[in-house]
């Protein structure tokens, strides 16, 4: 039986493979949309809506991609932990430290 970590592991481990998978399916229809390539008219405005469409679509594709890897990254970290192999670690603030609880004895 699974525990909850190993859990949450598997679905953002599925998570971020679907939303790669998703990412690289639009990818490449936009890059068959440019193709075959047709030169836009002659005018300065039709030539930058042209770029700039297409900076914003490598602009979203580009965020779609790197927060689907970094859900499956996060996904294999948990499924490590949940198998004993490995350890999630946390960015810790210079100067914080790490806190540790000790219980005393009760006398």
């Amino acid at each position: 039986m699974l525990k909850l970590s190993g859990m949450i592991g598997i679905l953002t481990t599925v998570v971020g493979i679907a939303l790669l998978g998703f990412t690289f399916y639009m990818a490449l229809n936009v890059f068959q949309s440019y193709f075959p390539f047709r030169p836009p008219g002659a005018d300065l405005t039709s030539t930058l809506n042209l770029l700039l469409g297409a900076a914003i679509q490598a602009m979203f594709l580009g965020v779609m991609g790197w927060v689907g890897s970094i859900l499956l990254v996060r996904g294999v970290d948990f499924l490590k932990v949940e198998k004993g192999v490995g350890v999630v670690t946390f960015k810790v603030e210079k100067g914080v430290g790490v806190v540790t609880n000790v219980e005393q004895e009760k006398k």
